[in-house]
């Protein structure tokens, strides 16, 4: 055992002190430190019972990286720690030094809590306003990441806030959850947690109201939820307090968070393993962050909301500009993308010194083969020859449009007879492909077409009309020459 000299030697002393003997690895801990962590209860146990974590890459700390090797390997030891006890898990600062008694090596370790949670009555005016300073200072740093952050980087951000305000205070667990549209369920959305400390949030998803009914009222009637010692909670919340145990939580504070002035959820924190008096400065704190959070997703909720305002404007806008320039049946241009088609192709073969070329096609006795099949059956026909007029089109700025009824036409730009002439043949021959059974056309027992087409080179003189009368006498010829046929103005 421990020699009982020594042990009265440390016992009065007012600082945090944690030692122990290198040579049969005895741990005591004073009454100072004991109270610190709130281990009064478990003397005996309590040194050997830590985990200290590093707090910048969060991982225990064992073997030769143990503040006790450490320092009992150099002479003084300064270290900062996440210290996890079965308790109370602080964030500390650690002085070390190595000292021998009574001709046995030990190792003494002066432990500093790096936030006031453990200072009950004895904060001074100076620490008080040096802790508001600080937060001011760790808020403004949040909030300038968060000031226009992209959608994308959202949830990152927020849990990389939450563990600054976790870190600072000095928390087990911090957390924002989500209500459910309907208010009846939650979800722990994001999630910080101190080194060695268990993560909850896969376990938190789509919690009932019911199963939480006390704390579900008291964080939607008053917006704050603080409980210092869960032991302490009245009767009705018996089921608080079994899920409060089960996460080993012994003191929790929430506190509501709003969006567009409807309850979104809230932001909260615990402390495991020991009570805490929370006060009117951790309720401010967090009531801070949480507006912060709240401002930010308010920011981020609107943003998208345009974003899909806009997104639907743009796409019924293209419904509105589809349906004015296609036709609905068919799905090519219609007579008003042709009309602007033509007129923009004459200006360019206008400045350019081309050739144009039109093609007026009407497919032969369509209203027998109406009479005969019936309209859906014409609608179907329209719509295959529709098609088989489109893939005549090789180039981009060749079009091919409805230009009312059964009659159909081609718009080819930069094109002189003879190619006319082909694109017109290819036309045809694609119609026969079509097979289209109708015993009165003269088209070998099929539906058939006949065409009529005109060739000007452009000039300044030539408009629409001028052109399209040209294409539509070569097409009565067509016509008047039996039909299925080609014919030239």
């Amino acid at each position: 055992m421990i020699n009982t000299s020594y042990k009265e030697l440390l016992a009065p002393l007012p600082v945090s002190l944690l030692c122990k003997n290198m040579e049969n690895g005895e741990v005591y801990a004073n009454p100072a430190c004991l109270s610190m962590f709130g281990a009064e209860r478990q003397a005996d146990t309590f040194g050997n019972s830590l985990v200290f974590y590093d707090v910048q890459s969060r991982q225990p700390l064992t073997a030769e990286q143990h503040p006790f090797s450490l320092c009992n390997g150099q002479d003084t030891l300064h270290l900062e720690v996440r210290v996890k006890s079965n308790f109370k898990n602080l964030n500390c600062r650690i002085e070390g030094k190595k000292v021998t008694f009574d001709g046995q090596p030990w190792v003494v370790l002066h432990v500093h809590s790096l936030q006031d949670n453990d200072i009950t009555g004895t904060q001074t005016t100076y620490s008080s306003m040096a802790n508001h300073l600080a937060f001011s200072r760790l808020l403004s740093g949040i909030s300038s990441q968060l000031i226009n952050v992209k959608t994308e980087h959202l949830d990152e951000l927020i849990e990389k806030s939450l563990g600054a305000f976790g870190e600072f205070c000095g928390v087990d667990r911090c957390y924002l959850f989500q209500f459910s549209d309907d208010k009846t369920s939650m979800n722990n959305t994001h999630e910080w947690v101190a080194p060695g400390v268990l993560p909850y949030k896969d376990d938190l998803q789509n919690v009932s109201s019911n199963d939480l009914p006390y704390f579900d009222n008291t964080i939607k009637t008053k917006n704050v939820f603080k409980i210092d010692n869960v032991d302490d909670l009245p009767d009705e919340a018996a089921l608080e307090k079994e899920e409060f145990k089960r996460e080993r939580i012994k003191s929790v504070l929430c506190v509501a968070v709003h969006i567009n002035d409807k309850l979104f959820g809230f932001i909260g924190c615990d402390i495991i393993g020991s009570p805490y008096s929370w006060r009117e400065h951790d309720v401010r704190y967090l009531k801070l962050i949480g507006e912060m959070l709240s401002n930010t997703l308010e920011s981020v909720t609107n943003r998208v909301s345009l974003q899909q305002v806009t997104t639907a404007l743009e796409k019924a806008n293209e419904q509105l500009a589809h349906q004015a320039n296609f036709d609905g049946l068919t799905g090519i241009a219609n007579r008003r993308q042709f009309d602007k088609s033509l007129e923009k192709a004459l200006k360019r073969g206008t400045r350019d010194g081309k050739y144009i070329s039109l093609l007026m096609v009407d497919v032969d006795h369509f209203k027998h083969f109406n009479d005969s099949f019936g309209h859906s059956a014409g609608d179907v026909a329209l719509q295959k020859v529709a098609k088989a007029l489109d893939s005549c089109c090789k180039r981009t700025d060749d079009l091919a449009a409805r230009y009312g009824g059964e009659e159909f036409c081609i718009i080819l730009p930069n094109t002189n007879q003879e190619q006319s002439l082909s694109v017109a043949q290819e036309v045809m021959r694609a119609m026969a492909a079509l097979n289209i059974s109708f015993e009165p056309s003269l088209g070998e027992g099929i539906l058939s077409v006949s065409i009529g087409k005109a060739t000007l080179k452009c000039d300044a003189s030539i408009t629409n009309a001028q052109l399209i009368d040209l294409a539509d006498k070569a097409l009565y010829r067509a016509k008047k020459d039996g039909r299925n046929c080609i014919a030239s103005a």
